[in-house]
């Protein structure tokens, strides 16, 4: 089995992949970590170096070295705004959407200094335009949504638990 979690940044698909792979006995990657360690570069290096463009073909290739793998995946946040990506997320695995309210994000990011799409703009505006670009691909990729307002990473992880079976 291999399951994906998608959703936007800040919505916890790192930290909930993390628990959860443990929980599940699965290996896990982190897409982002995984760009980082390959490319030798943050991702902030790599959009303002080489822009976003550049970042979304590593990302695609990055989904192709694990699509074949018995892996729990926290895909980057644009990742589905690729057709191709979104067709091998839905032909491969499960795919889990983690939504969380917009000012939720806004509050778990407020100090965070390495979102490229985020930078020196108005976070609660950025990340609904952000949102309102994503969500038809995000509910048309995922098999299933947990909401994550007011949740801790373990109660996900047993909401996620329940709906995908361990």
């Amino acid at each position: 089995m291999k399951i994906y979690l998608i959703g936007m940044m800040g919505s916890g698909k790192s930290t909930v992949g993390k628990i959860l792979s443990k929980k599940m006995n699965m290996p896990f990657v982190d897409m982002d970590h995984y760009i980082e360690v390959k490319s030798n570069k943050s991702i902030s290096d790599i959009f303002k170096k080489d822009g976003e463009p550049y970042f979304r073909k590593l990302e695609s290739e990055a989904l192709s070295h694990v699509e074949n793998s018995n892996v729990l995946v926290a895909c980057g946040g644009g990742v589905v705004l690729n057709k191709i990506n979104r067709e091998k997320l839905v032909s491969t695995g499960k795919v889990v959407l983690l939504q969380a309210s917009i000012l939720e994000i806004a509050n778990r990011l407020q100090y965070a200094i390495n979102r490229p799409l985020l930078k020196e703009k108005e976070r609660i505006q950025e990340l609904t335009k952000i949102w309102n670009d994503r969500k038809y691909f995000y509910q048309e990729t995922a098999h299933i949504s947990i909401k994550t307002d007011g949740q801790s990473p373990d109660q996900i992880c047993e909401n996620i638990l329940k709906q995908v079976g361990s």
